[in-house]
Formats: C-alpha cells, structure tokens, sequence
C-alpha cells in the first residue's frame, strides 16, 4: 500500500516537473522575441532617424508694401543648405505661381546635390533666393527673384526671374499690356534693346551676335521678363544666353523717357529733364590676387627720439603693442541672429563691421537700425547678392548705390566700406564705387559647415594681428559659437576693431 502511493505520487512529481519545464521554456522563448522585436524596433527607428532629412524652418512677416507678406525658408543640411526669400500675397493664383518656382527650384537643387554625393564627391552645396520688390506709379508691383545655386566648385549659377501683380485685382501685367499690345511699339523696343546689348560695356566681348539677334526679336515671349519702375524698362535674360556664362545673367535698363511714345496710357510718367549722369574712370591697379586687396594695419613704426635742452638723446619708451583684430558679418541683417550677436559683442565690448544686403535692410529696418545704434561700422554688400563681375556696369551700380542709398535712409548713417559678394572684384568693379573694398584673411566657414565648434576652430588656425574675418550674421550656429570666440580672441590679447580701425 505505501509503495503503491509513492508510486502514483512519484508520477504527479513527473508531471508536474515536466509543466514547469515548458513554462520555462514557452517564457524563455517569450522573452527572447520580445528582446529581439524590440533591438528591432529601435535600430528601425534609429535608421529612420538617421534618414529623417534636416527640418526646413518657414517664417512669415509683413513687409512695407501693404497687401505683402515675406515667406522665409531655410535649412541647415550640411550638405545641402539654402536660404530663401519669396512674397506672398492676398491672391491664390499668384502665391501658387510663386511658390511653383521654388518648389522647382529647390527640387532641382537637392536632386543634384544627391546627385553630387552618390559620386561620392564631399562637395558642399548652397541655394539663395532673394526678392526685390518695385512698385510702380500704375500701383502694380514687380518682383524680381534672384537665384543664386552652387552644386560642386565650377557648378554655380544665376538665374532672374520676374513676377508682377496687380494688389487690387489680383492679376498679372504682361509686356503687351505695359505696351498696349501693340506689334509695331514692340518692334521698335525690340530695336532699342538690341543696341542696349550690344553698347553695353559690361557685355563686350562676351557677346554671341547670332543669340543677340534671336533673342531680341521682336516676338512678345523674348521680353516677357521684365520689370517697369518710374525711371526704367528693365529686361532680365539668361545666363549663357546671349553672353557667355562669365557675363552672367544680363540685365539691360532702358531709360523711361526713351520709350514713354511706347506705352500705355496706364503706364505713361511725367518725365523731368534731367541731366545724365555719368561714372567718371578711375585708374585703378589691378590685384592679380584678391587677398592683396584685404585691408591690414600700416606697419609700426620705431618711436620718434626727443631733445632735450642739453641735446641729450632720449628715447621715449614704446607703446605696448595690442593686438587687433576685424570681426565681420555678410548677408544680414536677421532679426533673429543679428540682435543675439549685437548681445554677444556687447558683452564683450567688442565692434565689428556687418556687411548689409539692400534687400533684408529693407525688409528689416529695425535691425539695421540696431546695429547702428551699438556703434558698429557699416558695410555696403550689394542689394541681391549678385557676382558682381558677371553682370552690366549699369546693374553693378545699382546693386552698390540702393544699398548705400537704403542704408544711410534706415540708419541716418552712410557705410564706410564695400565688400563684394564671394569676393568676386575686378578693375570694372571698383571702377563703379568710391567705397574701399575690403575682403577677408580668415574665412571660417560658416556658411559651409554650420557648426559653432568648427567655428572656433577655424579661427584658430588662421588669425593673426590684423586679420579681418568673414562670418555671417544669418546662421544662428555663428550667433551660437561667437561667445566662445570671443572668450578666446580676448584670453589672446586681441582687441576687436571695424575694418576701417584697422588702417
């Protein structure tokens, strides 16, 4: 009887070893998939992280035009950054038509950029579209769109666009309206035009005389883009059209008075006689190397030795020297990034020179004003950021004039200095400007990496007494990285002066 009951206990002990044996096993494979699904889990979402692309930061403000509204888009991709500028108004078909050109645009540009990158080429890219905006007496609006993009170091390229808007009805004015659909006042513009191109200094030499002829003729498509403002009839052709690609994209002003007999009655002006001005040449010596023209300190000279009325020489002790050097800033102003690098300069004491576009000093009027306020120096950067030696003479001066002009009306202050856009200058160039052009030693690179320890870094390596850097007061890592700069520059001896200082 006993053996019988341990057996059939025995048997229980069996059984109920055995159960526990696969709910061990039946949780170990649980806990194993579920670990499993989980590292799955997450390195699919650091692999979708690591794809997800840079956010585009969008910003809309109000402009000083009623009725318009400014779009800004920018993007902080290391490999393929861009800042853009576009207007916006209170009509649908105009807004879609606008931002159907960017799209394509930045479309075009990231394809490319990928493109550039499969190759495995580590070129970094840059896309900058900027807006002017006119107004005519008429009240209709024009806006002229500048596309400047960089896909690899021979790849860049200008494009002009324009738009045009009636802010009342909402529509879009044409050249056959501005000249009352009339052929024969369009055959005797298209007469004008031609002669414009071919005596425009700027494009001598660059011209392709049989391109000159097909593109002037007399077929309203060749003159579709275009702007009217009270002074000129401007048209806006493209690169490597009728010129070589180094003249860029030519831009031809007629004067209103010459084609007034032309226009409708809408957009006819009272003209006043007004004597012609003219650019009188400069000799200037041509630089065979940019860096040559970049502004330095003279060099010191040994002190002067004082009589005495024994005639005993004495020498008068020298000065301690103090490092100097030129903080700069290009492309602003930004209301943004600006004001947190006017913070940071004036924590440290410190002036700097910021190089305007006409463009965003337009736009931002307040900021301009700020930067003159704290006592910095201003400079002149043009008002679109062009290549300033691959357009007209007449666009060169215009793009250095506005600016002057809109500053000075802005701040109450005239700019001291010129730099032109990428650096790029020649003796036509310089010839249009009494402004001295001022370029740079340091080059940091912000505008590439976008990095504010890289920054720091950069600046490092390259500076010494009297080095002016180049930055850019529209990347909010400089804003970022400046007070670790400046921390540094200071710890060295440095004392931060504007470029004119420097001299």
């Amino acid at each position: 009887m006993k053996r019988s009951s341990w057996k059939h206990r025995s048997t229980w002990i069996d059984i109920t070893f055995s159960i526990a044996l696969v709910a061990l096993t039946i949780a170990a494979i649980y806990l194993v998939t579920l670990s499993t699904k989980e590292d799955s889990a997450s390195a699919t979402e650091n692999k979708k992280s690591a794809a997800e692309p840079t956010p585009i930061i969008v910003k809309t403000i109000n402009s000083n035009y009623p009725g318009i509204k400014i779009i800004t888009e920018t993007s902080n991709d290391p490999f393929s950054p861009f800042a853009i500028q576009y207007p916006q108004s209170l009509h649908s078909s105009f807004n879609k038509e606008v931002s159907a050109y960017i799209t394509k645009a930045k479309r075009e540009y990231i394809a490319a950029m990928k493109k550039t990158k499969e190759q495995g080429r580590k070129l970094t890219g840059e896309l900058n579209i900027s807006f002017e905006t006119l107004l005519h007496p008429s009240g209709n609006y024009s806006f002229v769109v500048v596309t400047n993009t960089l896909t690899g170091r021979a790849n860049g390229k200008t494009a002009i666009l324009s738009f045009h808007l009636n802010p009342e009805t909402g529509k879009s004015i044409t050249l056959a309206d501005v000249l009352g659909h009339d052929l024969l006042h369009l055959e005797k513009l298209s007469e004008l035009v031609r002669n414009a191109i071919v005596d425009d200094p700027g494009l001598k030499e660059k011209l392709v005389p049989k391109n000159v002829q097909n593109h002037t003729k007399p077929l309203w498509k060749n003159f579709s883009n275009f702007t009217i403002t009270d002074e000129s009839l401007i048209f806006y052709f493209k690169e490597n059209g009728i010129a070589a690609k180094s003249a860029g994209p030519p831009i031809i002003a007629i004067p209103i008075d010459k084609v007034s007999d032309l226009l409708a009655d809408e957009f006819k002006v009272k003209v006043e006689s007004v004597p012609e001005k003219t650019v009188t040449e400069k000799t200037v010596t041509e630089k065979q190397d940019v860096k040559e023209e970049i502004t330095t300190p003279p060099a010191k000279t040994e002190p002067p030795v004082e009589k005495t009325d024994d005639s005993t020489d004495t020498v008068v002790p020298p000065e301690t020297h103090v490092k100097k050097i030129a903080l700069t800033f290009d492309d602003g102003p930004d209301p943004k990034v600006t004001m947190q690098i006017l913070a940071t300069l004036n924590k440290y004491n410190a002036k700097a020179t910021f190089f305007m576009l006409g463009s965003r000093v337009e736009y931002y009027p307040e900021i301009a004003k700020k930067v003159q306020e704290a006592g910095h120096e201003l400079g002149n950067h043009t008002w679109n950021h062009p290549d300033l030696t691959k357009v007209g003479l007449e666009k060169v001066r215009s793009e250095i004039t506005s600016t002057s002009t809109i500053i000075e009306k802005v701040t109450g202050q005239k700019v001291s200095v010129f730099r032109p856009p990428y650096g790029a200058v020649n003796k036509s160039v310089r010839a249009q400007t009494d402004l001295p052009v001022t370029l740079w030693d340091v080059d940091t690179l912000d505008w590439k990496h976008r990095d504010s320890v890289k920054l720091l870094a950069n600046i490092k390596s390259a500076k010494k007494d009297g080095s002016i850097v180049l930055m850019h007061d529209i990347h909010q890592s400089t804003a970022d990285g400046l007070d670790s700069v400046l921390a540094y520059l200071q710890s060295e001896g440095y004392e931060f002066v504007t470029v004119t200082e420097l001299k």
